[in-house]
Formats: structure tokens, C-alpha cells, sequence
């Protein structure tokens, strides 16, 4: 397996261990999910800042996952059509 199809399944693992622990996160506004962004993106600055790669993959692929979570949200409250005109533009 590639590093891209590495990382997509480390995050795909994060995500279903995420939903495990908190549940449908889904309800939250755009607000809610900034402010648990921000707190994984401190989580890996702290990582940058200390120069631990292991720890800084872990919070990377965390982070990531966030957004994916965020960007399911946006979908799930129907604004997955903007997405359709991007995958053309880049597609």
C-alpha cells in the first residue's frame, strides 16, 4: 500500500474510533467542530514544537479526522452540491 492509502486508513480508523467514543457529533454547528479543530491543531504544534514525528503522525491523522467528521457534518445538512462544480473544475 501507498503512504496516501497508508493515511487514508489510519484515518478512516480514527474516524470510527472517534464516532465509538463520542457518538454522532453530526448535531454541532460550524462553531462547535472550529473550536475542536483548533484544539487538534494545538495538539499538533505541540508535536512541531517538541520534533516527535511518531506523536506528530498521531495527531495529524487525529486532525484529520476532525475535519473529515466536520466536512460529513456539511454533507449530512446537504451542502455536498458545491462539491459536485469543484470535482469538475479539478477533475
Amino acid at each position: 500500500m501507498d503512504s496516501r492509502g497508508i493515511i487514508l486508513s489510519k484515518v478512516m480508523y480514527e474516524r470510527d474510533r472517534q464516532d465509538r467514543l463520542w457518538g454522532s457529533e453530526r448535531k454541532y454547528n460550524n462553531a462547535w467542530w472550529n473550536v475542536i479543530a483548533s484544539e487538534e491543531n494545538g495538539e499538533v504544534a505541540r508535536e512541531v514544537y517538541e520534533q516527535n514525528e511518531e506523536k506528530l503522525l498521531v495527531e495529524l491523522v487525529q486532525a484529520c479526522a476532525v475535519y473529515f467528521a466536520w466536512a460529513e457534518a456539511l454533507v449530512q445538512r446537504g451542502v455536498h452540491d458545491s462539491l459536485r462544480g469543484n470535482n469538475e473544475k479539478n477533475g
